[in-house]
């Protein structure tokens, strides 16, 4: 399709990018905008799980026990910083109003239909961004030390099960012909076939960027600022080095998006959720693929840069300093996973981050056109499934500037369902 449009996507990770690729296939003009490095912010600290069993938002009944042993762990695998309570307390009001079994069935359908065709669609992306290497489709392990462990998750995985997710129960043999770095305590497992990884999502996004420069797209490097609006239309985005003209605009910057869309009318709850993780850097253990510990929470990953550790959640605010020690704790529970890592070696090297994903209180993410002006749209929030949803948020947004209808229900997502 030929198309003289120019479209503005305000954000280089890769939910930007995947929905800069999808418009470039459909024949719009793509200019993306970015302060930093493609997938530099979320899309890099991410441990690369395409996961399409990540269908179940945080907030969950009976949610609302929780919240005291956040407040009073600061270490534990969710926490508040209680100098934050005060700015999070409306956020997290949403949060615990949402923890319920008729919101949660909207949520699972709405992180299934995102998340479903993540493998699919990477794979085409790829291919045609010379990443095929960075798609890997060897499942997920998802390993518990008792079968009362396994059993407490069966709801869940019935529930998957009844969206045609397939998986298998495995033996503790096959567990650790699997995964032989695997502590042998670890004797009860779930094999889901269909999961894949990323082993460096920040270099699939440099990629996909280089892919959509090759194209005829531009990268300018720059802050965006604001909009100029005039009869209900974005003309220009407003960046710290000048305005992008624009027939169409995509607010796709995760965690910075709150301030760009209530200036376009919309007061979306976005918190900038803190994630850490911390990696052994040229570890000689090597999963064959990512292990998962229900557990202890931590998701074990081997990426091209050493062995990941992540699956910590702080709220602690946007200008705190990273609390080092939720890193360190990541990496004594990895520890525990694989025995080889039990005593640090004098030559191992460990690296630490923390990032900010974006996310809101029901946990799905924002997609649609605003109410305010009706050629910018939305596709930001998506929290915990970023990375795997972001395929799929390019072909819906690039759908909805197509004039097209989705392949998917967008009510659950729709910028208003917060007020405005």
């Amino acid at each position: 399709m030929n198309n003289s449009k120019t479209v503005v996507v305000i954000g280089a990770g890769l939910v930007g990018l995947c929905t800069a690729l999808s418009l470039q296939r459909h024949g719009f003009r793509v200019h993306v905008v970015d302060p930093g490095e493609p997938g530099a912010g979320a899309s890099m600290g991410n441990p690369g799980g395409l996961s399409i069993t990540s269908i179940f938002p945080m907030a969950v009944p009976g949610i609302y026990k929780k919240v005291p042993g956040w407040i009073l762990d600061p270490l534990g695998p969710l926490s508040i910083r209680w100098q934050h309570l005060p700015a999070v307390a409306p956020w997290m009001l949403r949060f615990l109003r949402a923890g319920n079994a008729a919101q949660v069935e909207v949520a699972v359908a709405g992180l299934y239909a995102l998340t479903a065709p993540a493998l699919d669609l990477y794979r085409h992306l790829a291919e045609s961004a010379d990443a095929s290497d960075l798609i890997r489709a060897d499942g997920h392990l998802m390993v518990y030390r008792s079968q009362g462990a396994m059993d407490a998750e069966n709801g869940g995985w019935r529930k998957r099960a009844a969206l045609g997710i397939g998986f298998e129960s495995i033996s503790a043999d096959v567990l650790h012909d699997m995964e032989p770095e695997l502590d042998p305590a670890f004797r009860f497992a779930r094999y889901v076939p269909g999961n894949g990884h990323c082993p460096n999502p920040q270099r699939l996004a440099e990629r996909f960027l280089a892919a959509v420069v090759r194209d005829g797209g531009r990268f300018h490097r720059g802050a965006a600022q604001g909009f100029r609006v005039q009869d209900g239309k974005v003309l220009a985005v407003k960046t710290d080095t000048g305005e992008l003209p624009a027939d169409y605009v995509v607010l796709a910057a995760g965690a910075q998006s709150r301030q760009l869309a209530r200036q376009l009318g919309h007061h979306i709850p976005l918190e900038p959720e803190r994630g850490y993780h911390a990696q052994i850097t040229e570890s000689d253990v090597i999963l064959r693929r990512p292990v998962f510990s229900t557990e202890a929470k931590v998701f074990a990953a081997s990426m091209e840069g050493g062995l990941r550790f992540a699956g910590t959640a702080e709220f602690g605010g946007a200008t705190a300093p990273p609390d080092w020690r939720r890193a360190d704790g990541l990496l004594q529970l990895g520890r525990g996973m694989f025995p080889r890592l039990a005593k640090p070696s004098a030559s191992e090297q460990v690296t630490r981050w923390m990032g900010f994903r974006p996310s809101t209180p029901d946990g799905l993410p924002v997609l649609g056109v605003s109410s305010s002006a009706n050629n910018a749209f939305f596709a930001f929030g998506h929290g915990h499934i970023g990375v795997t949803s972001a395929p799929m948020t390019g072909e819906v947004i690039t759908s909805l500037i197509s004039g097209e209808t989705p392949t998917v229900n967008l009510a659950p997502y729709s910028p208003t369902r917060f007020g405005r």
